[in-house]
This record gives C-alpha cells, structure tokens and sequence, in this order.
C-alpha cells in the first residue's frame, strides 16, 4: 500500500496550500475508506484528486495519472490526513475488463437464464431417466429463487439474501473470523451446566431426585438441546434466543412424571438459564453460542444462495449438456457481480435481478440503488431521499418502470407505464395504495406517468455504467 498525503501538512518539506474544511474533514474521517480520482497533474509529484464532489490538492507518494482511480484508507498521522492508497499501482489491462470478457456473453436477464437452466435440466433428467440426483436436487431447489407475488417483505429480503451476489464476500468474511466451535458443542455444554444448576435448586428446595428421575431429566435437557441445533436462528439475537431455548426446554421438563421434581425443576429453569446466558449483556457462553450460529447461518446462507447451488452441483459433474447449461448460468451470474463491482469504481450504486412468474415464462425485475454516502463517505443530508428504481416488462402490462424515494417522514412513488390501460387502472387505484404505503406513519405521494418503453427500458439503467464506457470490453487491437 502507497500513501497520498493531502496537502494539509503530511510532509514537512511541502508548504500546505489547503486547510480541510468542515464538510471535507466529514468525508475523510479516520478509517473510512473513499473512492478517489486523479483528476489533473500539477506540479512534481502533486496531484488534483477527486473525493466525491470534492477536488482536492494533494502530494503523491506513489504513481498516480490523471483518470486513474483508487480506493483509499483515511488515516491520521503526527504529520495530518493521509489516505493509504488500498493495492499498488494499475499496471497493464485491468483485471475487471479481463474478467469481464470472460463472462459478458452470457449476461441475459435472470429470469430468462434460470428458465434456460430448468429446460436445459429437465431435457438432460428425462434422457436419463431422472438418475442423476445431484441435478434433481437443483432442478426443485431453482424455484426457491422465483418472486412468489404477494410475499412480505421479510420473504423478499431472504430471497434477495439468496441471489449468490455477495457469495465471495461472504467466504472472505468468514475466512477472516475466527474459528467458531460447532452448534451442537455448545449447547452440550449448555446442558451439562444447567444440569448442574438445575439439580443444585432441586436440593435448596429438598427435593431428592432417585436415579431414575435425574436419568429422566438429563434425557430430556439432552434431546430438547439436540433438537434445537438446528433451528435455532442467530439474527434473533440474546432475548429471541433466551426465549426460545426458554420455551423448548419447559416443554421437556413437562414431560417428567408428575410430582414435586417436576414442579421445582420447572420453577427454577427461568433463572438458571438467565444465570447461564446473561440478561442486557450476553455471558461468554451466550456469546459463544450466537457466534456458533452465525457462523452457521452464513455457511447456510452460501448453500442456499443460488451462486453455492450452482457450484455445488458442478463439483463432479462430468462434461456434457448438464455441465455446459450449469456453467452457462454461472457465467451470467458472474457477469452481473462483475457489473457491480464497475459500478462501484464511480460510486454507481449496485443492481439486483429478481425472476419473477410472467404466464408460462419467467420476466424479470431488476431492482436499481444508489446511496451517496455508500463510497463518499458523505453523510446523507437532511431531507435527502434514498432511491431505488425497479424496471420490469410483463406481458400484459408492458414495460413499466418504479422510481421510489424514501425518508423518514416521506415516501414518494413515480409509477411509469407504457399502456393507456394500464395507467388508468393504476390511477384508480392511487388512493388505495397511497393509504397501504401509508400505514408506516410517513407522508405518501404517488403520481402515475404514461410514457414510452425506452423511458421505460432497463438497458438505460443496466447498462448506463460509466466504467464501461471509459473501458471497450471489445479488444479491437487484433
């Protein structure tokens, strides 16, 4: 990592020529990490870089041109603010576009890659016989990433966790963590300790427990501790957690005979479990366990995600259709993680495709978001909206097109269609939607434009990616 010193000081051989001020101090603040530009050469080894909407004078330590871009680690040393350039000097073709070749052929719309993926699956089972487990498997599991109409929200936000777009950050998060024992280890710990209380209350209140009674107990503690491995849910967090290993383990002591063990062991279970987990602040027990599940919840999360499905079925799978059709879809997957990542070069924003059930075929919704602050390090202004465009063609509603914007006290619908039809009936029903957006307490504004399908047409969000246009991914050089 090289260093660009801002002129404000870093160096003592350079006269600063630029005090920071409040707005610009707000963007570099110590261990943000900024998306930066050269913007001009100036003179020696000085530089007018970039940082949001700030241009900046600064004194360059490492080879930097104009049109180059970084990502940088703000830090305070004795001498002032200096942003630690993240990854030496580009040399040669960018490993994105290189990448980005590699794989652009095969960037068509999610839906319509995951209808060739089932056809090309169903076609290769049925020549087979339907022997091939390991396809079977993906062949059901690919449904598990279609829009099911009139889901919650919660029910989108986890499909949208299973899109496989955050796969390689995720393994790096993890790659980076420490180790976390095993579920099921815990909570046999777990068990054994709050045996041990349990048993202890039992004999303050005089209550003697013969063999077969204590056998019974620790069965059941046992069994109930199994079970719960694995369902239990991390992002509950300590009380969900509390309450439900609370709620399990009453239901087995219910099951030990009746009597006066029964009554004492489920009177003290309450504050024996607290004693283990901890109330406001989690024991380091607790916290051993909700770290357990986590990082459960993350492997989870990568088997399920549609980029881990694909590669686990490609693992083994020997050359043929079922392997060129799998590949295929995994190309076009990568394609549009790769596109993000050139959005993000600019501070564009991301994009995510949803299939969504269109008649027989698969449409798809492709969801636009761009936050400021995501690689300035601005902080959003007051009253600012956070904005969000979903763009989808259907066949028998047209191209349509929904820009929402959001705040605390406001939210702000522009539905965009194609269709006469289609715009009468969303107008008669404005009303309606304005009082069902409403129930969240904010402010809601709804207005309904009939325009033309290139106003509505998602390659001029898609592809509208200023990456792409400073770099050819067609080599014309041959």
């Amino acid at each position: 990592m090289e260093p660009l010193a801002i002129q404000s000081g870093v160096s003592q051989t350079v006269r600063p020529v630029l005090s920071l001020d409040a707005n610009l101090t707000a963007v570099l603040r110590e261990g943000q990490t900024v998306a930066g530009e050269v913007l001009q050469s100036l003179d020696g080894k000085s530089v007018l870089i970039g940082v949001g909407r700030h241009r900046v004078p600064a004194d360059s330590q490492t080879e930097l041109a104009p049109g180059d871009r970084f990502l940088a680690r703000v830090e305070t040393t004795a001498e002032g603010t200096v942003l630690r350039v993240l990854g030496g000097a580009r040399t040669g073709e960018s490993k994105l576009l290189s990448a980005l070749r590699g794989v652009m052929g095969n960037d068509k719309p999610a839906g319509e890659l995951l209808a060739e993926l089932g056809a090309s699956l169903r076609r290769a089972l049925a020549s087979e016989g339907g022997g091939h487990e390991k396809l079977a498997r993906l062949v059901k599991s690919l449904g598990e990433h279609v829009y099911v109409p009139g889901s919650s929200g919660e029910e989108l936000r986890r499909l949208l966790s299973r899109s496989g777009m955050d796969h390689e950050s995720v393994l790096a998060e993890l790659a980076k963590s420490q180790p976390a024992p095993a579920t099921s280890v815990v909570l046999r710990e777990l068990g054994d300790k709050l045996l041990g209380l349990l048993r202890a209350a039992l004999g303050a209140a005089g209550v003697t427990l013969d063999k077969r009674t204590l056998g019974l107990l620790q069965q059941g503690l046992g069994t109930a501790l199994t079970e719960l491995a694995g369902s239990l849910e991390a992002g509950s967090g300590l009380a969900g957690l509390s309450a439900e290993l609370l709620e399990k383990l009453r239901a087995a002591l219910a099951q030990l005979p009746e009597g006066r063990a029964r009554s004492a062991a489920l009177a003290s279970l309450p504050a024996a479990l607290a004693k283990l987990l901890g109330g406001e602040q989690p024991t380091q027990l607790a916290a051993t366990l909700l770290g357990a599940l986590g990082a459960e919840a993350e492997l989870a999360r990568l088997e399920q995600g549609l980029k881990g499905q694909l590669l686990a079925s490609l693992a083994g799978l020997p050359e043929g259709p079922e392997r060129a059709a799998v590949e295929r879809a995994l190309r076009g997957l990568e394609a549009e993680q790769l596109l993000n990542v050139a959005r993000r070069e600019f501070a564009e924003g991301w994009h995510l495709a949803i299939p969504v059930p269109d008649g027989e075929r698969l449409a798809t919704a492709h969801l636009f978001y761009r936050d400021s602050s995501e690689h300035t390090g601005e902080e959003r202004g007051e009253g600012e909206l956070q904005r969000l465009s979903v763009t989808l063609d259907l066949s028998r509603l047209g191209p349509l097109r929904a820009d929402v914007g959001v705040r605390d006290d406001l939210l702000a619908l522009r539905l965009l269609v194609t269709r006469p039809e289609v715009a009468r009936a969303l107008e008669a029903g404005k009303l309606e939607l304005a009082e069902r957006l409403g129930q969240s307490g904010r402010e809601v504004r709804v207005s309904v434009v009939l325009g033309s399908p290139e106003e509505a047409a998602v390659d001029a969000l898609n592809q509208n990616i200023r990456w792409l246009r400073e770099h050819h991914l067609m080599d014309l050089e041959g």
